[in-house]
C-alpha cells in the first residue's frame, strides 16, 4: 500500500496569545498529528504543517494557505488535516473553490473534531451547514467590532493607533503636546499664506521640522521623517485638532474628550481653501505640464471624468488616470500607448483611401481625440475613442499615398450621426499596489494590451521547448524552469498551436478575448489545427 502524505493546516484569526509558550496553533497541530498517527494502519504519514497566525479566515490571501495549495498542485499531498472546518476558511465561496482544487488534484480533506463524509449528499449538507455557521460567526464578530468602534467614537473616545502630531497618549487619552501643538498651528498658518500643501511641506523640511516621532508599546520607532504633501493633507483635514473625533466609515464627526489645539476660525478658513481648490479646475494646473494623451478627455460610461494623479517609487514618478466614482487607477503611460496603437491599427480608408499613416506623429494622433469613454465589466475594459473628423481629414490629406496594396489594419472606423469613433478592448491581468500622492496605498490596475499575456505565454513555451531540445531529462527541465510537471506541460502545449492562431496573437488579434489560461486549455489535448481554429474564432 503506497504511503499517504498528510499535511496539517492551522490558523488563528488574531495575534493575541501567539507569543505564549504553548499557543493555539501548536494545540491544533498536536491534535492533528495524534489523529494522523491513529490512522497509521492506512499508511497515513505526517508530511508538513502550514500555519497562518493573525489572519482572518475570510480571505484566501494567506501565505501558509497559498503554500499548501501550491504543494497540492505539485502532487505532494494526498490529505489535508485541520482541527475544525473554519480553520481552513470561514467563507462558503472560498471553501468550495478549495474543495474543487482538492478534487482536481485527488486530495482529500479531514476535520478531526467534526466527523462527516463528503462522498454522500448528507455529508455535503452537513459541511455546508458548518460553513454557513462559520461565515455567520465571522460576520457577526465583524459587526460587533464595527458597532463597538462606532459607539466609542460617538462618545468622543480615541480608538488607538499612532497619536496625531500635537498630542501625546496617556491612559488611552490624547493630551496636548505644547511644542508639537505650536508646530501644528504653524502648519495651518503657513497653508493660509501659501495655499499649497506641497509648498508647505518643502518649507517645513527646509526649516528642519519632521513628522510625529512615536514608539508604540513593545514596537519600533515610527515617524520622525521629512514632511510630504500627504502628511500635510492629513494634518489639515483632521478634525481632531478642533476637539472632534472623525468616524470616516459613517462620514460623521463627534465631539471628542480631548482638548482642541487649533482655533475653529483658522480650521474653517483652511477647509474653505481646500474645498475651493478641489472644485477649481486651475488648482491642479501643475499636472497639465505632463503631456498625456487622454488628460481631460477620459470618462467612464456614466460621465464621470478621470483626472491625473501620481505616485513615487525609488525616486521615479508614475502618473495614473483616476476615477473617484469607480475607484480605478489606470497607468497613464500604458493607457496612452494603448490608445495610440489602436489609432495606428485603424483603417481610415473611408476618409482617405490608400493613405500612408507612417509619417503621422503621436502629437497629431493626440489632437484627433476629443473624448474617450471607458466601460468596465469585470476585468474587461471597453474603450471608445471619439475623434475630430475635420482634424483627421486635414492630417490624412497631407500624408503620402500607398502605391499598390494597402497595409491590412484590424481596427474599424465607426460613425454615429456626425461623430466618428474607434472601439477597442484592453484587459487587466495584474494588480499591484502603489502609494499615491495623498499618502494612501491603493491597488493599481495594470493595463495590458489584449494579447500581451498571450505573447508572453508563447515566448515562455518556446523557451521550455529549447530546454527539452538540449536532450536534458524532463525532471531537470522542470527543475530549471521552476515549474511543476503540469504547468510545464501546459506551457509546452502552446508550441503546438495552429500557425494562424499564433499569427493572430502576434498581431494583437483576439476574436474571443481569450486569457492565457483559456488559451492553455485550448492547446491542451490532441486537437488538430482545424479544431483549435474553430475554438479560437467566434
Amino acid at each position: 500500500m503506497p504511503k499517504v502524505n498528510c499535511a496539517i493546516y492551522t490558523r488563528k484569526s488574531t495575534e493575541h496569545g501567539l507569543d505564549m509558550e504553548f499557543n493555539s496553533l501548536q494545540n491544533q497541530e498536536e491534535a492533528c498529528k495524534a489523529y494522523i498517527l491513529s490512522h497509521a494502519f492506512n499508511n497515513w504519514e505526517y508530511y508538513r504543517t502550514y500555519s497562518d497566525g493573525g489572519i482572518s479566515g475570510g480571505t484566501m490571501e494567506r501565505p501558509g494557505l497559498q503554500t499548501l495549495l501550491n504543494d497540492i498542485r505539485a502532487g505532494q499531498i494526498q490529505i489535508v488535516v485541520v482541527y475544525k472546518v473554519d480553520r481552513l476558511s470561514r467563507s462558503i465561496i472560498d471553501f468550495h473553490r478549495m474543495m474543487q482544487e482538492f478534487d482536481k488534484y485527488n486530495c482529500n480533506f479531514v476535520s478531526i473534531t467534526q466527523s462527516f463524509d463528503t462522498s454522500n449528499s448528507m455529508g455535503k449538507l452537513t459541511l455546508n451547514m458548518l460553513l454557513s455557521f462559520a461565515q455567520f460567526e465571522r460576520e457577526v464578530s465583524a459587526e460587533r467590532v464595527r458597532d463597538k468602534i462606532a459607539a466609542s467614537k460617538a462618545k468622543g473616545l480615541w480608538m488607538g493607533g499612532t497619536p496625531p502630531l500635537g498630542y501625546d497618549l496617556k491612559d488611552k487619552q490624547l493630551i496636548p503636546n505644547p511644542q508639537e501643538a505650536e508646530l501644528v498651528n504653524l502648519i495651518f498658518t503657513k497653508y493660509l499664506e501659501l495655499e499649497n500643501m506641497q509648498a508647505v511641506a518643502e518649507w517645513l523640511n527646509q526649516k528642519g521640522y519632521h513628522t510625529k516621532a512615536w514608539i508604540p508599546r513593545g514596537g519600533q520607532s515610527r515617524g520622525g521623517k521629512a514632511f510630504q504633501k500627504s502628511s500635510i493633507q492629513r494634518i489639515l483635514t483632521n478634525p481632531i485638532y478642533i476637539g472632534k473625533v472623525a468616524h470616516y466609515a459613517k462620514s460623521k464627526t463627534y465631539q471628542g474628550k480631548h482638548e482642541p489645539i487649533v482655533a475653529k476660525s483658522m480650521w474653517e478658513a483652511v477647509q474653505d481653501i481646500i474645498r475651493r481648490r478641489i472644485t477649481d479646475p486651475h488648482a491642479f494646473s501643475h499636472y497639465q505640464t505632463h503631456k498625456t494623451v487622454l488628460s481631460g478627455k477620459l470618462y467612464d460610461d456614466k460621465g464621470h471624468s478621470f483626472r491625473l494623479t501620481s505616485s513615487k517609487k525609488q525616486g521615479k514618478k508614475f502618473l495614473y488616470y483616476y476615477n473617484g466614482a469607480g475607484g480605478h487607477y489606470l497607468p497613464a503611460g500604458q493607457m496612452d500607448a494603448f490608445v495610440l496603437k489602436t489609432l495606428k491599427k485603424t483603417d481610415f480608408n473611408e476618409l482617405e483611401p490608400l493613405v500612408n499613416m507612417q509619417g503621422l506623429t503621436d502629437g497629431q494622433l493626440t489632437h484627433w481625440i476629443t473624448r474617450a469613454e471607458c466601460q468596465t465589466v469585470g476585468k474587461a475594459h471597453y474603450l471608445t475613442v471619439f475623434l475630430d473628423e475635420k482634424q483627421v481629414r486635414t492630417d490624412l490629406s497631407a500624408c503620402s499615398r500607398i502605391s499598390g496594396q494597402a497595409e491590412e489594419r484590424r481596427g474599424v472606423l465607426h460613425r454615429l450621426l456626425d461623430k466618428i469613433y474607434v472601439k477597442s478592448t484592453f484587459l487587466v491581468d495584474n494588480v499591484s499596489s502603489a502609494k499615491l500622492q495623498n499618502g494612501t496605498a491603493r491597488n493599481i490596475l495594470t493595463v495590458r494590451q489584449l494579447n500581451e499575456s498571450l505573447v508572453r505565454g508563447l515566448a515562455r513555451g518556446w523557451q521550455l521547448k529549447r530546454l527539452l531540445e538540449k536532450a536534458k531529462p524532463l525532471r531537470e527541465c522542470e527543475k530549471a524552469s521552476g515549474m511543476n510537471k503540469r504547468t510545464f506541460a501546459r506551457y509546452l502545449n502552446l508550441c503546438y498551436l495552429s500557425p494562424r492562431i499564433v499569427v493572430d496573437i502576434l498581431e494583437y488579434h483576439n476574436p474571443r478575448n481569450m486569457t492565457l489560461r483559456e488559451l492553455m486549455n485550448l492547446a491542451e489535448g490532441n486537437m488538430d489545427f482545424a479544431a483549435q481554429e474553430q475554438l479560437w474564432s467566434p
